[in-house]
């Protein structure tokens, strides 16, 4: 099952890391991927003891979206990498969810290559739930997601 978590709001890492506990609780395995900077460093530290595997992109995805284009490079080359070696690792290993955190996010900032994630989960295997988030993301992966839900920031008139 595909799930997509996308908007301006607060709460898409959230509702990522809350669906990740409740399949950890489970006892099933859990891979966490976080395409973001984590504010909270203490957040991985819970995750992991939970036995939940997190990944992370060891730089600050805000911080250089305006960056030349040489840096551009190396710094989509660490992400094509962590997003490589996480379809691996949840193949290989048979992990139950895959969290990827952020991944519509390093793809509008031109990190990640969209063809590359939309082939991984138009393919992803069936037993396997995974769950996306991002700001915004391309209607062409509507068709794949089960679930999307948009959480939007709230004016006080409303």
């Amino acid at each position: 099952m595909l799930s997509l978590f996308y908007g301006t709001g607060k709460g898409k890492t959230c509702c990522a890391i809350g669906a990740a506990i409740r399949t950890a609780s489970k006892d099933k395995k859990v891979l966490y991927v976080e395409f973001l900077a984590q504010e909270e460093p203490a957040d991985r530290k819970a995750l992991e003891t939970m036995y939940i595997t997190v990944m992370s992109a060891p730089v600050n995805l805000e911080l250089i979206s305006d960056t030349a284009n040489d840096s551009k490079a190396q710094v989509s080359k660490v992400f094509r990498e962590l997003f490589d070696t996480a379809v691996v690792t949840v193949l290989t290993r048979q992990y139950d969810m895959l969290v990827l955190d952020g991944v519509f996010d390093a793809i509008s900032k031109g990190f990640l290559i969209d063809t590359e994630v939309y082939d991984f989960l138009s393919n992803a295997p069936d037993n396997l739930d995974v769950i996306c988030t991002g700001l915004n993301y391309d209607e062409k992966f509507s068709p794949l997601f089960k679930y999307i839900t948009e959480l939007t920031n709230k004016t006080p008139e409303e």
